[in-house]
């Protein structure tokens, strides 16, 4: 009859094994792939010397007096080797790190990303794509990312998917095969993406022949690898770097949200634009047809009588005032020339007296007695002659 050992008598065992007090008060030499460090101020790290990786574990109380190490670096590390029994997983519990050096990879990479920093190039990507390739694989998350991104912000475009792995030793030559397949492709902007992961995770982006094959695109090249904190030799070559692979897509899509808005924009600038041009050609027309209108010889004429019409009437008023003007002016003369006429003044009582020739005797003196005189009064004549 079978007798099993429960799991949990396992776990007990196990750790019960690795309660030895070597493990409980180690130094630990090792080289630190990648440290995340948790909001709630824990550090997870993952190890590695070799082949062999183990994860680790610096609690917030020793985090917080501890400078935290860069991926890559060789350290010395102070803990305890211990067995944690909801996952089943040997941990190594940190409580002391100091440095020693850094590895021949991590020097590799920094020469490699300094080099290629100074022959990289940064070409503009088009605003409005109409082919775009994708370079990943094509059961990971990113590319479920990449689609759904554009899918809602730009769907009309046609994607074209170059399969790759993302990690793991055939990585870097599978990446640089699925570039020059795009590279025989009409396209205007390729993403290279991977979600994210640890140092080793990423080390294919780190490979040089991954990024030569970057430097030989016709096309701007959009990096998303791992997280926004991870940086990898391809983010260095690559005309643009994007945090993520949802980034990456966003970065090469422009967003049918604005177009939508800009579109609309335009269309009402458009508008007022032909209805003002509209109406300033109707006032144009307006006054055209009033300056024609006026100009017509009909219009013209009749102007003209209307203007004769006015001369007429202000020339018939003037011709009436000088009449009446010369009228005025004779009747004073008539009667100037009646107060001054004789027979006037015989008609008051006076007479002319004449002598038989004519002469009209104005003074007493000087005329000789016994001449015949005429005297002329207003009804007759009566002749007579001095006396003395």
């Amino acid at each position: 009859m079978i007798r099993p050992t429960p799991l949990s008598h396992i776990a007990q065992i196990v750790k019960s094994l690795l309660n030895d007090q070597l493990l409980r008060d180690i130094w630990v030499e090792a080289t630190i792939v990648s440290i995340n460090k948790h909001s709630n101020g824990h550090w997870y790290i993952s190890l590695a010397e070799g082949n062999v990786s183990m994860p680790a574990t610096v609690w917030k109380s020793s985090a917080i007096r501890l400078t935290a190490p860069t991926p890559g670096s060789v350290v010395h590390l102070h803990g305890r080797i211990d067995f944690y029994q909801a996952n089943a997983k040997v941990q190594f519990f940190i409580d002391d790190i100091r440095p020693i050096g850094t590895d021949a990879r991590a020097i590799e990479l920094e020469r490699l990303m300094a080099h290629y920093a100074t022959v990289t190039r940064k070409r503009p990507l088009p605003a409005f794509p109409r082919r775009i390739g994708i370079a990943t694989s094509r059961t990971g998350a990113a590319l479920q990312d990449v689609l759904s991104t554009i899918q809602n912000r730009y769907p009309c475009v046609e994607l074209v998917l170059a399969h790759c792995s993302v990690q793991g030793q055939s990585a870097p030559s599978e990446i640089e095969a699925a570039l020059e397949l795009l590279y025989a492709e009409a396209l205007d902007v390729i993403l290279v993406v991977r979600g994210g992961g640890g140092s080793e995770d990423l080390a294919a982006f780190n490979s040089e022949v991954v990024a030569k094959a970057v430097l030989r695109s016709p096309v701007p090249v959009v990096s998303g690898v791992g997280h926004e904190v991870d940086t990898t030799l391809i983010d260095v070559v690559a005309d643009v770097r994007a945090a993520t692979p949802t980034y990456a897509a966003a970065t090469a899509t422009p967003n049918r949200t604005d177009l939508l808005q800009h579109l609309a924009n335009l269309r009402y600038t458009m508008t007022l634009h032909v209805a003002n041009t509209a109406a300033e050609l109707e006032m144009r027309l307006d006054d055209a047809s009033a300056r024609l209108l006026r100009a017509a010889p009909a219009v013209r004429i009749a102007t003209m009588h209307t203007q004769l019409g006015y001369a007429s009437q202000r020339l018939h008023r003037a011709m009436r005032s000088i009449v009446q003007q010369r009228r005025a002016l004779l009747e004073q003369q008539a009667v100037r020339i009646d107060a001054l006429d004789p027979a006037a003044v015989l008609e008051r009582g006076y007479a002319i007296v004449r002598t038989a020739d004519g002469t009209i005797i104005r003074s007493a003196l000087g005329t000789p007695a016994h001449t015949p005189i005429t005297i002329q009064y207003a009804d007759g004549y009566l002749p007579a002659h001095t006396t003395e």
